[in-house]
């Protein structure tokens, strides 16, 4: 487990490189977090991306993964698979993440008035704290019978 670090975390772009770093984190949160299954879609996030995708960087170390993707559609924005290498839970780089992301957004994305995810009752509590409200409780929403909670954030 790591414990300290010699440099302070940051979040940069994503690129190629990263693939496996991204996949061995995403992998490490299987089943805790996310479902096998998942891997195809994550894999089609990485390769084929509907928005930008940024990595969380420790001492030179690809350690957590996340976009977003603006809806053309829609008035919000939709995080994409947001986690951290399960070897690095609980040092704030999650929020380190998600704060990025939303700063990206609003700086850089086409002006939306939500920023919105679907996930699992586990992982809520973590948006929750970073302000986002509770949208909807679909009872075995996910294929594989777990709660789906769709949350949002109110950019403006």
């Amino acid at each position: 487990m790591h414990t300290t670090t010699t440099t302070p975390a940051h979040v940069r772009a994503y690129t190629p490189a990263d693939r496996d770093a991204c996949l061995a984190s995403f992998r490490s949160n299987v089943p805790a977090f996310f479902s096998a299954q998942d891997e195809d879609w994550f894999t089609s996030a990485l390769d084929e991306p509907d928005g930008p995708n940024f990595v969380v960087v420790v001492d030179g170390q690809v350690v957590g993964f996340g976009g977003y993707e603006v809806s053309s559609t829609y008035n919000h924005a939709v995080l994409v698979f947001g986690h951290i290498h399960a070897e690095w839970h609980g040092k704030r780089l999650g929020s380190l993440l998600l704060q990025h992301r939303i700063d990206h957004l609003r700086a850089h994305g086409q002006p939306t008035k939500y920023l919105i995810i679907d996930t699992t009752i586990q992982v809520t509590p973590f948006y929750i704290k970073h302000g986002f409200d509770i949208v909807a409780h679909w009872r075995a929403g996910f294929r594989d019978g777990v709660d789906k909670i769709d949350l949002r954030l109110v950019l403006f």
